[in-house]
């Protein structure tokens, strides 16, 4: 809606049309001015980041409005008008180069002007603002806002929260730390309603102090040759001046408040268990481990490689490696049954030729027969394959499949110079009788 003088006001609240018109009366000529109420205060650097620079005031009303004022303070430069009653302000940046206005207002938002302009997103603070302070110089500051409901949150310049804090109850006012001069930190004051004084460093608890009645107000910075000086104002009107130590640590790692969670232990399956027991095991025994790996391979490599050798001396495998003589079979079974037709191929990959050499077939008399048991090869010559076919009778088409061995002899040794395992599948012609 729109706001209304008290003049308005008072004329809708007439009794009668007899009032009324005495109220128009008396009004007559005089203008309309409408009185709004200053419900907070804070200061925007104008063109330069000092202390001692000059500012401008900013002022937010009960009519919802946001006054810039200039440098004078006796006019207003600019105004803003928010959706509701603004209750705290931050600033940062500078006027004349690029600023942006917090307003925590009593609706439980947080609206921004960024550069004239009221932006047209809010932060939802989830309760009703009682505090709210920029922790940080410039534009890319953290944003904490303390609530009713006894928290507090810090959101990032576009507004994204960062973290929480839980308060064992509402925070009555705070204040940032800052040191520039001697070192550089960057803390939250944090005055509870109990007259308790907490110190955060982000999320994490530094310290506490107690001040035995609740904490009105507070501000921190230079007092004489001090540059940390906390003045704290209780509800009784007392002063208390507190200064921090020069030594004094605000690091976050060193006092971090621990959840109650922590001490409660978990419910770890037995596999995880398992696991876990195993991975500390193995960083443990890491060499041990590794020099009992390294020798069982060495082991096998070298049952392998026995394994290897003794194949090759008593000639079944596929290849040949025996003294002057380097072959290589191989077999395919043809038809269907209950003829089967075993073509065989054998290559000499040595250098010097190979002769007397005889292929010979070892299978059960009871299953198969062979047309020809033993076939005399001629010199094989390197590079040239030579092909021949062996014919086998299946006996017992229902004996299902079987197996023929052929060897590959040669007259100047007693062992077989190599040997292949042919599979023959079951017979068809059997299938079709029955």
């Amino acid at each position: 809606g729109i706001a209304l003088s008290r003049r308005s006001r008072e004329l809708l609240a007439a009794v009668d049309d007899t009032a009324a018109d005495e109220m128009v009366a008396l009004s007559e000529g005089v203008p309309l001015v409408r009185h709004d109420l200053v419900t907070c205060m804070e200061v925007l650097k104008k063109n330069l980041d000092e202390p001692d620079a000059c500012s401008m005031l900013v002022v937010g009303t009960e009519g919802g409005q946001v006054h810039i004022l200039d440098p004078s303070g006796k006019a207003v430069a600019e105004t803003h008008t928010l959706p509701s009653t603004p209750a705290f302000l931050a600033t940062a940046g500078l006027k004349a180069v690029e600023y942006r206005i917090a307003a925590a207002c009593r609706d439980g938002r947080i609206y921004t002007v960024k550069d004239g302009a009221v932006l047209p997103g809010a932060i939802e603070a989830g309760a009703t603002p009682c505090g709210m302070l920029r922790l940080g110089g410039g534009l890319d500051s953290q944003l904490v806002v303390s609530t009713l409901a006894s928290t507090v949150h810090a959101y990032q310049p576009k507004g994204k929260r960062s973290y929480s804090i839980r308060l064992p109850e509402p925070a009555t006012c705070l204040e940032a730390l800052e040191l520039r001069r001697t070192r550089s930190a960057k803390a939250l004051l944090l005055g509870l309603a109990s007259g308790e004084l907490r110190l955060y460093s982000e999320r994490h608890l530094v310290a506490t102090l107690r001040l035995g009645e609740p904490i009105t107000a507070m501000r921190f910075g230079s007092y004489g040759r001090e540059e940390g000086s906390l003045l704290a104002v209780s509800a009784s009107g007392a002063l208390t001046v507190k200064m921090l130590q020069r030594k004094a640590s605000l690091e976050a790692g060193e006092s971090r408040e621990a959840p109650p969670e922590q001490d409660v232990p978990l419910s770890v399956p037995k596999k995880t268990r398992l696991y876990i027991e195993q991975t500390q095991r193995e960083r443990e025994q890491a060499v041990e481990m590794h020099r009992a790996f390294q020798r069982d391979l060495c082991q096998l490599r070298l049952s392998t490689a026995r394994a290897y050798v003794k194949l090759a001396r008593s000639g079944r495998g596929p290849l040949s490696s025996a003294p002057g003589a380097k072959l290589r079979l191989a077999a395919q079974v043809r038809g269907m049954g209950p003829l089967f037709r075993i073509r065989l191929s054998l290559h000499n990959t040595g250098e010097d030729p190979v002769a007397d050499v005889v292929v010979a077939f070892s299978l059960n008399p009871a299953v198969y027969r062979v047309r020809q048991p033993l076939l005399k090869l001629p010199a094989l010559v390197p590079g040239v394959p030579v092909q021949l076919d062996g014919d086998v009778d299946c006996l017992q088409p229902a004996a299902g499949p079987g197996s023929v061995r052929v060897f590959v002899s040669s007259a100047r040794s007693t062992l077989p110079l190599l040997s292949a395992l042919v599979k023959l599948p079951a017979a068809q012609g059997g299938l079709l009788e029955g």
